[in-house]
């Protein structure tokens, strides 16, 4: 007996966990999983049990459609598997007990060997993690598991181990059906994209703001990026890693993400002669901070999204975060403001980022004074601001923005 596997099991978690906005977030994750497999063909979705069930017309799509499903936010754990119907296994079942036959499950045990054959490798031993979500099922989860374990056993002769075994089939018991699986690859949970508003996200050519923003998007918000370029204008611009980095994000996402390019000319003909060299990085920020909160009002982005790690760099003490956006009223989000160095490279290679982000790039403050001061006062730089003119260089840096659009792959 040979099984196709056109089924693939997803489970989601914290949307589990809504009260009265569940329905709206599974709506957003269905319509973004139906975006990931879009030119599959034949796609059906069914929410079964707290489960999505994806059903495919061609099997040989099922390696593709779990790899697409693995990015789509929202689903913790992505599994292909084999579906046998309920009915013939029920039926088996009464016919087992009239005959006082030991129960044979004969379809579940061909499903676990094929299984086997196809993905134990050389495990040297195997475990059956059998459960019911409809206790209405002839046996326990304990019984099934032992038919199905025994037949294993028997034809491949991998002894069982319950505790850190090397291989595991899972049997999944539910109403209609019951789902056979081996490979269950977790994915990244978060809330569907798109569910929690739009954010602009300053986005710098180094490891963090990438992050930054993968981190945004896994917790549903819409990312629109501004990058700050030293070019007169866009065309001059050697922004090629900036915009594979937005690539390389768009890959996450269900809909088309912008970047917007802003020249930091407007800054620098107004900062020279005016602003000491020790302020200048902070300054530097307060023009990028308030130049992406004129772009964001402009594009209905509900806040802005940044890299900072608390006191990686000078302009990341708490002294200087505090002085440099007292004047902004959208929120600023932080998202690894907590981490250090070596766990958002974790999270970079975890992602698919770290390889572009590392490649050689100067950005705008690579230039800046080495030695910026530590502890700026919002009042000084406030006055700064006046001085320089800032708010007629943020006026006109985000006038000259041009916007570049990256769909999703």
């Amino acid at each position: 007996m040979s099984f196709a596997t056109p089924v693939i099991a997803c489970t989601y978690s914290e949307i589990a966990l809504k009260g009265r906005n569940r329905k709206m977030f599974l709506r957003k994750l269905l319509n973004n999983m139906q975006t990931a497999l879009r030119g599959l063909g034949g796609v059906t979705i069914y929410h079964v049990e707290s489960r999505l069930l994806v059903r495919l017309n061609d099997e040989t799509q099922t390696a593709e459609a779990a790899t697409r499903l693995h990015r789509v936010f929202g689903l913790q754990w992505v599994s292909p598997a084999i579906e046998v119907p309920r009915a013939e296994l029920d039926a088996e079942l009464a016919e087992d007990r009239e005959t006082g036959h030991v129960p044979r499950l004969t379809q579940l045990c061909e499903a676990a060997c094929q299984l086997t054959a196809e993905s134990a490798g050389n495990a040297r031993n195997f475990r059956i993690n059998a459960r019911r979500s409809d206790r209405s099922f002839g046996l326990n989860s304990l019984e099934i598991g032992a038919v199905v374990g025994a037949a294993v056993f028997h034809r491949y002769g991998l002894p069982g181990r319950m505790v850190e075994p090397d291989f595991v089939v899972d049997v999944l018991v539910l109403r209609a059906s019951v789902l056979v699986f081996a490979t269950k690859e977790q994915s990244f949970g978060g809330l569907p994209a798109c569910s929690s508003g739009r954010t602009m996200v300053l986005l710098s050519g180094g490891i963090d703001s990438p992050v930054a923003a993968w981190m945004m998007m896994r917790r549903g918000s819409r990312a629109d990026f501004v990058h700050f370029h030293s070019g007169r204008n866009a065309d001059e611009a050697d922004c090629a890693k900036i915009e594979e980095l937005v690539r390389l994000l768009a890959t996450w996402s269900p809909v088309p993400l912008h970047l917007h390019l802003v020249p930091v000319v407007p800054y620098e003909t107004r900062a020279i002669g005016t602003i000491a060299d020790r302020y200048d990085m902070v300054m530097f920020r307060r023009f990028m901070v308030r130049t992406a909160a004129r772009l964001a009002r402009r594009h209905k982005c509900l806040a802005l999204v940044t890299g900072d790690s608390l006191g990686q760099v000078a302009s990341q003490t708490l002294h200087n975060l505090a002085a440099i956006s007292p004047d902004v009223s959208l929120p600023i989000l932080r998202p690894l403001v907590g981490m250090d160095k070596h766990e958002i490279t974790a999270w970079s290679h975890r992602t698919g980022l770290f390889n572009t982000s590392i490649k050689p790039y100067r950005d705008c403050c690579s230039i800046r004074s080495p030695r910026p001061i530590l502890t700026a006062r919002a009042i000084d730089l406030l006055r700064m601001s006046e001085e320089m003119g800032l708010e007629e260089a943020v006026r006109e840096a985000a006038d000259l923005a041009v916007r570049r659009d990256f769909a999703p792959l």
